[in-house]
């Protein structure tokens, strides 16, 4: 997740990278279908089908406008809602076992192997001083802090409640890109986006008031 975050955001822009990223509770809720036979309500379904027309939207606009990183940069993204569904679906399995999974430790063992993934790309280190420090604030700021406290929440919030917090990441993400990077994303990816972050929210939103009648 860490390496492909990464790659993703220097191939394609940023609003593509996010609203793909924005997929993992879907992803996550399919994976629970496919492999634990978990049944999905109807809600589900349907912004499963949402999110789908959004991100079609996003795909056949940027194929339109000849970007020819685009296809590359979402393919390396889709691994991160991927990797985590498939962290998230495990652990949910774990605890149903009765088994206690501490993934904190995991957060480091992944920036480890991301590292040394990824030493031979960046060989001979021939980064200043001020990339390097600005590396590092992406690194602690983007990447050690959010993924460590999400699976510290995890353990007191529930699956929806995360859900919806993460959305906040591809709202800001768009917002911030594009007013302190002149990053301005496309009408349809726009509009692509707000059907994704909609279908989700709708999701999660019905489902906290079903459970809460």
């Amino acid at each position: 997740m860490f390496t492909a975050f990464m790659m993703a955001l220097t191939l394609t822009a940023v609003a593509n990278v996010l609203i793909t990223l924005a997929c993992g509770p879907l992803l996550t809720a399919l994976g629970a279908w496919l492999f634990t036979s978990q049944r999905l309500p109807l809600r589900t379904w349907l912004a499963i089908g949402v999110a789908g027309a959004g991100i079609a939207m996003m795909f056949v606009s940027q194929l339109q406008l000849g970007d020819p990183n685009f296809l590359l940069g979402v393919g390396i993204a889709l691994c991160v809602p991927l990797a985590g569904a498939t962290q998230w679906n495990l652990t949910h399995q774990s605890q149903r076992s009765g088994v206690s999974i501490d993934l904190v430790p995991s957060v480091l063992l992944g920036a480890l192997i991301s590292s040394l993934m990824t030493l031979p790309m960046a060989w001979p280190l021939q980064a200043s001083t001020h990339d390097i420090s600005l590396l590092a604030l992406l690194g602690i700021v983007q990447l050690a802090i959010p993924c460590t406290l999400s699976v510290i929440c995890a353990r007191v919030l529930k699956a929806p409640e995360i859900s919806l917090l993460a959305l906040l990441e591809v709202i800001f993400g768009i917002a911030l890109a594009w007013w302190g990077a002149n990053e301005e994303p496309q009408l349809s990816v726009l509009i692509g986006g707000s059907m994704v972050i909609a279908a989700l929210f709708g999701n999660e939103w019905f489902g906290w008031r079903q459970r809460n009648v």
